[in-house]
């Protein structure tokens, strides 16, 4: 019964959408008790959920395998899906001690929650460890609507060329790709960890401004004998190669006599981070810097749509 409801809620959510084809997940979300991702990933297989019939075998055990123990199998769809859908992290073990927690309650005493079984449950339901990535997860989604119609506020009282957004990124410039062509396994080797960090400023037209470099030396080997001043980049340092509020100062100043040189105003676009917090922003002329909210990178940061991860891999 437990699976039926949950099918049929599943297939109820899909007719819903096609019915209404306007209606927006979030509100999908709010009707049903669930996140947003849930509701698109239901709405990914809607053909799926649409097809089947609510007393066919798919329906009542959701997958064409069938499991030793059903009702344990039941219990745990259920289970795994609600911690997904809530943003948990789920181990394998953790996966188990559940399992084992609803034999408990079933009655089911020949259940051991093996490794076995924790393979077969996973392949049987399609999951999979995934690594965790960017920090959407973190961004207070209900926020996001008025944060963009503010930002869009601001943005209108310049013209697109001159609205600047600037973000910095690790580089680890010796890392080697992690798989290699071979007639057979191949050893790993200990994975370099030398590393720039470099930001990058563009403007919404598309103009690029020279990649601010951060390198651990003053003058590496292979910058002896080289003026810095001819790199096609804006050099520093510091013995970690990090974003530091001197370092940011500087740069805020090296682009504020640019603009006032081509007698620009700009509007520059950046996250709140702690090296970017500088005494000078008030002195700036022609600069005006515009910090995004908390944990908003993921949503409104421009560069971090793409452009770096470009970037990165040309």
């Amino acid at each position: 019964m437990l699976i039926r409801n949950y099918f049929f809620r599943k297939r109820e959510l899909c007719e819903k959408k096609r019915n209404f084809p306007s209606i927006k997940g979030r509100e999908l979300a709010e009707d049903f008790g669930i996140s947003e991702q849930a509701v698109s990933k239901i709405l990914k297989r809607s053909s799926h959920w649409l097809r089947l019939e609510l007393e066919s075998t798919t329906a009542r055990f959701k997958r064409d395998r069938k499991s030793t123990f059903p009702e344990i199998e039941e219990a745990m769809i259920i289970w795994v899906d609600q911690a997904i859908a809530q943003g948990l992290t789920l181990q394998g073990h953790m996966v188990q001690e559940k399992a084992k927690w609803f034999a408990g309650r079933l009655g089911v005493k020949a259940f051991n929650a093996s490794d076995g079984w924790l393979a077969k449950f996973k392949k049987r339901n399609r999951l999979s460890s995934y690594k965790r990535r960017g920090e959407s997860a973190s961004a207070p989604i209900e926020e996001i609507p008025r944060f963009r119609a503010e930002l869009q506020e601001v943005l209108h009282e310049y013209s697109p060329e001159n609205i600047f957004n600037c973000d910095e990124t690790a580089l680890f410039w010796k890392l080697e790709p992690s798989r290699t062509l071979a007639h057979g396994p191949v050893a790993g080797k200990k994975m370099s960890k030398d590393r720039v960090s470099i930001m990058v400023t563009c403007s919404s037209t598309g103009e690029k401004l020279p990649l601010l470099f951060i390198h651990k030396f003053k003058t590496p080997v292979a910058l002896r004998g080289i003026d810095k001043n001819t790199l096609p980049v804006w050099y520093y340092f510091n013995n970690k190669a990090w974003m530091q509020r001197s370092v940011f100062a500087h740069y805020l100043n090296r682009l504020n006599s640019i603009m006032r040189r081509a007698d620009r105003n700009i509007l520059l676009l950046m996250d709140n981070a702690k090296c970017h917090e500088t005494e000078n922003l008030e002195t700036l002329s022609n600069v005006r810097v515009y910090f995004l909210p908390p944990n908003t990178t993921s949503y409104l940061q421009p560069i971090d749509q793409g452009i770096i991860y470009s970037l990165k891999v040309l």
